[in-house]
């Protein structure tokens, strides 16, 4: 017997080399506290110094099947096996590595501590292989743990068949308590935990059946007790770590404010609330159905007003300035500039306008020329627009206020500075077109007047015993215009257009040129009139008897016919109708104006017409056909003297036609006026005696009244 065991511990059975592991990273090493777990493959050591020999390798254990159920269940929850797993369950099951042989007998290993790795790299998990047999319980995958040293020999039983021993995957060098959370996770995820299946390991199934323990057996059991004891504790904590932190790596990032409150159960009340739910009556779905009516018209007013509000927008931003109206303003031939204006452009129609306004000058535009005429003219164009003119003077007082048109007429009464206003309006009323632009333009300038008045010569060239006239036009001062030169004249009187003149030109004034000055608003102007010679007759008597009876001179006019000649004349009375002769019928004039009668001259002083001692009338005899013929008044004037003056006067009558020409009739019988009538042409006189004797003077000149009576005196028909 000794010498079978001395030749059996000498030649023992060589274990096959196992292949090394493939891994990916270095496995963390384990704390420097905690020892190193045995792994199941270390070898006892022997006894009283023999080799012990290695049992025969176990037979392979059925693959047990898969809890398809927990597989199922967990399957959602597996996260990606490393690659390293997946090159460790490639490893053959019968291939076992080597295992390290403790250095001394272990005692019972400490729950190892579950740390962190230091080491970012994850260990791999080492893989559970199934067992064969179906029938069989699923072992989890237990982390390494310490394994009870086999004994010296073990003997089986004949006929006993050796039970099936878990066969545990390839230990890495980091021990089972430091794998990381994942790992342990993903061992969770695939293999039922005997928490999952509910079938706890017992301390029997620690140890393989049908072996024989040698003496040690009973120490050997309780430190397998122990170690199994402390694995399952230890892969408890580890399963319930993997799954918080898988619990915490599903669950949302806390946020910095208050936790929420915990959601109610819910519950599927569907069905319940259907069933508990009241239905509606007519009026409550009526009443729905038009608020929702309601909500429908809401909408599309809103998108028509946003619509609308657009092209509103766009209309709004096309209404440019070019729009607006170009109205032109000319005083007396000057344009003007406006000062402001404001004007409505139509947006849409009349209801919405965009209105541009403007103050271009704040102070009145002053005209550079000054205005010549008393009546300028004012023109707007286009002329459809209403206008409103006001002029006001220098002391602030309004002179004018009203249209353009209306100041066509308007004459300035003086020279001055003056100030004017111009409003154009076109408003809805009245224009056409209520689309059109509306609003006002204003204009303010400052003009000053400066009249010259015209200063014309109606009768450039008159004859003897005949009539010129001068015209000056309106004038800016209030004073009348003067007339020097040698010719009498009773001055300027008003006429329609300004001024107006007579110059009575005497039977025996000096012909050819005579120079007239006038003075008018200051500016004086040198006028040239020219008088020719007129064609009168003559008498020679023999005796004195012979001469014209009554003979009344220029000289010898009474004193109250005298006194009247140098009174200021009145208004022009023969403008309408002019003159015409006193009676109705013809009549004989023995005596005419401007003719001459001599007594006793020679006949070659006749031959020559000179002579000394002659007289020359300076009016008109009139002998009519029938004695005491009416008389009618030539031209309308104002009596001024109508009585009788006794002698060769006989009933006088004297009548004020205005601008101081004045007729005088001697010689009546009877008197149809009285002084202080106002005549018109034609009116009756009164009644003539055998000879009237008719007079016609401006001023104290006699002028020839049968030029006036037949219209021949071109003066007097200017008035």
């Amino acid at each position: 017997m000794e010498e079978d065991k001395k030749s059996t511990a000498v030649q023992p059975k060589e274990a096959p080399k196992p292949k090394p592991r493939r891994r990916k990273a270095a496995s963390p090493q384990p704390a420097a506290d905690t020892p190193p777990a045995p792994t199941d493959s270390a070898e006892p050591p022997a006894a009283d110094g023999q080799t012990t020999k290695k049992p025969a390798a176990s037979p392979k254990k059925p693959r047990a099947k898969k809890n398809t159920k927990a597989t199922k269940t967990t399957k959602t929850a597996k996260p990606k096996t490393p690659k390293a797993a997946k090159t460790a369950k490639k490893a053959p099951a019968d291939e076992t590595p080597e295992r390290k042989a403790p250095a001394q007998e272990s005692p019972v290993p400490a729950a190892p501590e579950l740390a962190e790795p230091k080491s970012e790299s994850k260990p791999e998990p080492p893989e559970t292989p199934a067992r064969e047999d179906a029938a069989a319980p699923t072992v989890p995958d237990v982390p390494s743990t310490p394994e009870l040293p086999e004994p010296a020999e073990r003997a089986e039983p004949a006929g006993t068949e050796p039970e099936p021993t878990a066969d545990a995957p390839a230990a890495d060098d980091t021990p089972a308590a430091e794998a990381p959370p994942e790992a342990a996770a993903a061992d969770t995820a695939v293999t039922d935990t005997p928490e999952q299946t509910g079938d706890v390991p017992s301390e029997d199934a620690a140890e393989p059946s049908g072996l024989v323990f040698s003496d040690d057996l009973a120490n050997d059991k309780a430190l397998a007790a122990e170690a199994a004891r402390t694995a399952n504790i230890s892969r408890t904590a580890q399963l319930s770590i993997a799954q918080i932190m898988a619990g915490l790596e599903e669950a949302p990032a806390p946020s910095a404010g208050p936790a929420p409150a915990p959601e109610a159960p819910q519950h599927d009340s569907a069905a319940d609330d259907e069933d508990d739910e009241p239905q509606d009556t007519i009026p409550q779905a009526l009443g729905r159905g038009v608020f929702g009516m309601f909500k429908w018209l809401l909408l599309v007013v809103l998108f028509v007003l946003i619509i609308a509000g657009g092209g509103v927008a766009w209309l709004y931003r096309s209404a440019t300035p070019d729009m607006l109206p170009e109205v032109k303003v000319t005083f007396d031939g000057q344009e003007l500039a406006p000062t402001a204006y404001k004007w409505h452009v139509p947006v849409v129609s009349s209801f919405f306008r965009r209105t541009y306004a403007e103050t271009l000058n704040s102070s009145p535009v002053v005209l550079e020329d000054a205005i010549s005429d008393a009546s300028p003219d004012i023109i707007v164009t286009p002329s459809d627009y209403s206008t409103q003119l006001t002029i006001t003077d220098a002391d602030k007082e309004t002179v004018y206020e009203g249209s353009v048109t209306g100041f066509r007429s308007y004459l300035f009464a003086e020279n001055g500075t003056f100030d004017a206003k111009l409003v154009v309006t076109a408003s809805d009323s009245a224009a056409e077109d209520r689309s059109s632009v509306t609003g006002t333009e204003t204009w303010q300038f400052r003009f000053t007047v400066s009249i010259k008045p015209s200063i014309t010569l109606c009768t450039p060239t008159v004859q003897q015993g005949s009539v010129a006239a001068v015209r000056v036009g309106s004038t800016m001062s209030r004073t009348e215009p003067t007339l020097t030169g040698p010719l009498e004249s009773t001055g300027f009187v008003r006429a329609a257009n300004g001024w107006i003149c007579y110059l009575p030109i005497p039977w025996n004034a000096e012909t050819g040129n005579t120079e007239l000055t006038v003075t008018a608003d200051g500016y004086t102007e040198t006028l040239t009139l020219s008088v020719r010679a007129a064609s009168y007759s003559y008498k020679d008597y023999s005796a004195k008897s012979q001469l014209t009876s009554p003979y009344i001179g220029a000289d010898d006019a009474p004193d109250a016919v005298r006194r009247l000649l140098t009174t200021d004349g009145g208004e022009i009375q023969w403008a309408t109708g002019g003159f015409v002769q006193p009676f109705l019928d013809s009549f004989d004039t023995p005596l005419l104006y401007g003719m001459t009668e001599y007594v006793g001259r020679s006949y070659s002083e006749r031959s020559t017409n000179y002579g000394y001692g002659g007289r020359t009338s300076t009016n008109v005899v009139i002998k009519p056909k029938k004695s005491k013929d009416s008389m009618i008044v030539p031209a309308s004037g104002h009596v001024l003297l109508a009585e009788g003056l006794g002698g060769s006067y006989g009933y006088t009558v004297v009548i004020d036609h205005g601008a101081g020409l004045r007729s005088i009739f001697y010689g009546l019988t009877a008197l149809d006026v009285e002084a202080g009538d106002d005549v018109k042409q034609g009116q009756l006189l009164g009644t003539s005696g055998r000879t009237v004797v008719a007079e016609l003077r401006i001023g104290t000149v006699p002028i020839n009244p049968l030029l006036v009576w037949r219209g021949q005196c071109d003066g007097l028909k200017y008035y």
